[in-house]
């Protein structure tokens, strides 16, 4: 029996995919300061691409990628009733045999992963940040070309059989115990924290001149929004509040917008123009990690009317960088954010423009959001939450000793 519990985080998401591929960065950091004796840590990229990106996180790291066809025949070998019961005189599990020999006992997923439903024999814990395509039918990017089956077939597989399960608000945790009949007990609440860019960057360094941003050529009176472009994020109803803001409040606001596209940039870009909007919004690409916290510290105010949550990074950046948020008014969301953000309905644009308004005219409401935001940061760090993930694995290791001699 070794002395140490081996433990893979696989990665299979690429750095364009905004948020998700922050918080594996930031899980993986958490993880690293840890420095718990019992465990080692191997990480395991799916692309190469996706180690360009990676930090230097001080874990070893290793390439594996399956082709469709391998793919396909470790789905047989878990699903099909006639293959699983001739798996083991024709195919291989190319996936379980690469673990095995890297001695790993047990694969965290930090999002869900098809490769989720390859393991055979090896236990896997698996972070799942939303299950938006169970609750939002009537949004495209959820549910098609085929979207909604993928995910679903991922979580109906792959919960039952995972030991632990991660999500970051309590309103995910019930609704995956309701949709999918898991028990509570297995899924754990981990709050989201800022992006390690953000978490880690010095003083010093935010207080300098902006001068590295000369590139963007930012308005002076800016709300921010760093989303990828597409439906759920609902720019749309925040460029009728920018109007709002400046035709009828008088109040001279811009917009700077960033993320990856998904397809819906130039349909965002055809509406602005419409509302005659072209000078007061900046649409940029993805953008630099080390440029993101000069967007946030320069900003009047982050505003955020997703349609989807409260699985969200951004308030939890503001909040370390003392830049007040506005955000949906969703289900659950208050469990997560309590009163340290300012609450608009996402479909009402008035609504938006009237707390914009609010925190321009009202400076005291202003800076009250902003201790608020970073008071309830500081309550979650404080938590140290990492350590639940380290109790999922310390409970596996008590059971898998009793036979592991």
């Amino acid at each position: 029996m070794r002395n140490k519990i081996k433990v893979a985080i696989l990665i299979d998401s690429e750095k364009k995919s905004g948020g998700q591929f922050h918080e594996i960065v930031t899980n993986a950091r958490n993880i690293q300061k840890e420095k718990a004796e019992n465990f080692e840590f191997i990480i395991i990229y799916t692309s190469k691409s996706i180690a360009k990106n990676l930090p230097n996180l001080g874990i070893e790291k290793k390439y594996f990628n399956l082709n469709k066809i391998d793919r396909y025949l470790c789905y047989l070998r878990n699903y099909h009733h006639f293959f699983r019961r001739i798996k083991n005189l024709f195919f291989r599990n190319k996936f379980e045999n690469f673990l095995k020999n890297n001695n790993v006992d047990l694969v965290y997923f930090i999002g869900p992963s098809q490769y989720s439903l390859y393991l055979e024999n090896t236990k896997f814990i698996i972070n799942i940040p939303d299950i938006y395509s169970k609750e939002h039918l009537e949004i495209p990017e959820f549910v098609n070309d085929s979207e909604y089956q993928r995910k679903d077939e991922i979580f109906r597989l792959s919960f039952p059989r995972a030991i632990g399960i991660i999500v970051p608000a309590e309103i995910v945790k019930r609704r995956i115990s309701f949709f999918y009949g898991v028990l509570e007990k297995r899924i754990q609440v981990i709050n989201h924290q800022p992006s390690m860019g953000i978490n880690e960057i010095k003083a010093e360094a935010l207080e300098k001149s902006t001068s590295s941003l000369k590139e963007y050529k930012l308005p002076k009176n800016y709300l921010f929004y760093p989303a990828m472009y597409a439906p759920h994020k609902n720019h749309k109803t925040l460029i009728d509040a920018l109007e709002i803001l400046n035709i009828k409040f008088k109040l001279d606001f811009s917009l700077v917008l960033c993320g990856n596209d998904l397809g819906y940039l130039k349909s965002i870009k055809s509406y602005t123009k419409k509302k005659n909007l072209e000078k007061k919004i900046l649409f940029l690409n993805f953008v630099k990690d080390e440029h993101l916290p000069f967007l946030y510290k320069s900003s009047f105010a982050l505003l955020m009317p997703v349609l989807s949550g409260p699985s969200n990074i951004p308030p939890w950046e503001a909040f370390k960088l003392k830049v007040p948020v506005i955000y949906s008014n969703l289900d659950g969301v208050k469990e997560v954010f309590d009163d340290a953000v300012c609450y608009v309905d996402p479909f009402n644009a008035e609504d938006m423009a009237q707390s914009v308004k609010k925190l321009y005219e009202n400076k005291n409401f202003r800076e009250e959001l902003i201790l608020k935001g970073q008071k309830k940061l500081q309550e979650v760090q404080s938590k140290n939450e990492i350590k639940k993930f380290f109790k999922i694995i310390n409970d596996y290791r008590k059971i898998k000793n009793l036979w592991d001699l």
